[in-house]
């Protein structure tokens, strides 16, 4: 028994677990008292939603659409953009992201897909970045495109520094100059990266389990405008994995997906260009 509990405790990834419990218990006890006694003031709501917006869609433009799946081109100066605040998004670097998604899209619903929903709810939501397992067969092999990249390198180099400095640093200088350094950090810092996380978890969770499967019925993956309002846009993943080169998630013109309307602005400014369609 004793065995069988040290080799169940060594699978635990302890950074990451504690990470993900103390952010919304630090968020929900200190959030409770910078409250009451500070109230709520509008640059500490406006500094949320920047963050909300820039690292939210750092995962979805960037991490996800452009990274992950090459569904178009972008400036240099959108490429850095991704990287300081997908970082800020503490959801590890690019490549690491990269090769666990692709992972996920050529062995979805099966053993070999790090959160495969056949594990259940929780694990395909967050259980499975809370154990080392995917981590040991970890091996980038898969995203030799990435890794040729000097500036995806550096940033998957110096993840943790750069994750910290852009995600509570910079709040905290911010709100320094308003006199709310503390209330920016608790706004830009804790309570946005609950949300991002959850938000970005979704898709692999409630995306295979609510909504429809117009594209392939033999996939858990299912489109839901329900799950796309919580996610970026993320939500038509029946489609996504049918056609997953396109930039585009929810492909019907009355669609909600704010992803790819940034996508389309960044191409009509000629910061975005190639994007592909099906």
């Amino acid at each position: 028994m004793e065995a069988t509990t040290g080799s169940r405790l060594h699978r635990i990834n302890w950074v990451t677990t504690l990470f993900l419990v103390l952010t919304p218990l630090v968020g929900l006890i200190w959030g409770a008292l910078h409250i009451h006694a500070m109230g709520v003031g509008a640059s500490e709501v406006a500094v949320f939603f920047f963050y909300v917006c820039a690292t939210g869609f750092s995962i979805t433009t960037g991490y996800h659409r452009h990274f992950s799946h090459g569904s178009y081109e972008c400036s240099r100066i959108v490429k850095v953009f991704y990287l300081l605040f997908g970082a800020a998004a503490f959801q590890h670097s690019v490549l690491s992201w990269c090769s666990d998604h692709r992972r996920h899209h050529k062995h979805l619903d099966h053993d070999d897909d790090p959160y495969s929903i056949t594990r259940g709810f929780f694990w395909a939501h967050m259980g499975w970045l809370l154990v080392t397992d995917h981590k040991k067969a970890e091996d980038f092999s898969n995203i030799p495109d990435l890794l040729a990249d000097p500036w995806i390198r550096w940033q998957h180099d110096y993840y943790v520094p750069i994750s910290v400095f852009m995600g509570f640093v910079v709040p905290f200088a911010l709100g320094w100059t308003v006199g709310h350094p503390w209330g920016f950090v608790l706004w830009a810092g804790i309570f946005r990266v609950v949300l991002v996380h959850h938000s970005t978890f979704l898709v692999n969770s409630l995306a295979h389990r609510i909504g429809s499967r117009p594209y392939l019925r033999a996939i858990t993956a299912r489109d839901s405008m329900i799950t796309a309002f919580l996610t970026f846009g993320e939500g038509y993943h029946n489609f996504h994995h049918r056609f997953a080169t396109d930039y585009r998630n929810g492909v019907a013109r009355g669609a909600w997906d704010p992803t790819k309307w940034i996508i389309r602005g960044l191409e009509m400014v000629g910061l975005a260009w190639d994007l592909r369609r099906v």
